[in-house]
């Protein structure tokens, strides 16, 4: 299997269980989505910008007889991420869900009610497909 997030994780599963693992890497370095890109002292993210869920990250952990305090440790910031358009749009994508709903009908056309609606639904089927996953 590769060392994407999807890959490692299924090995420390499996080989928690007894299975031998063997991981190969088409990349230079593991991680997959989670890559970075170093160019003229500047660090890129190539792939997620935010981190949803860690508790799936320490579950791992523990499920391998680690602590994760033991390697690192969570920070919520108040500004998660910044995004940035074609068009010219930029968002800055706060943690408080009241400055990013701000933050979105400022500078976008969307409007608060159509944005807590979509939130709703989004919850509604992460509750519905979460155990599947």
């Amino acid at each position: 299997m590769g060392a994407g997030i999807a890959g490692i994780a299924a090995a420390i599963r499996l080989a928690v269980k007894g299975y031998a693992v063997e991981i190969f890497e088409v990349n230079t370095s593991p991680g997959g989505k989670l890559a970075e890109i170093n160019k003229d002292k500047f660090r890129f993210d190539a792939g997620p910008s935010l981190l949803t869920l860690p508790q799936y990250i320490d579950d791992l952990f523990e499920l391998a007889g680690k602590k994760p305090a033991d390697y690192f440790e969570y920070q919520q910031l108040d500004v998660i991420c910044k995004y940035f358009y074609a068009d010219g749009t930029k968002l800055t994508a706060y943690a408080d869900r009241e400055k990013f709903e701000q933050e979105i009908t400022t500078h976008t056309t969307e409007n608060r009610d159509a944005l807590r609606n979509q939130a709703a639904k989004s919850a509604t089927i992460y509750e519905l497909t979460s155990p599947v996953f």
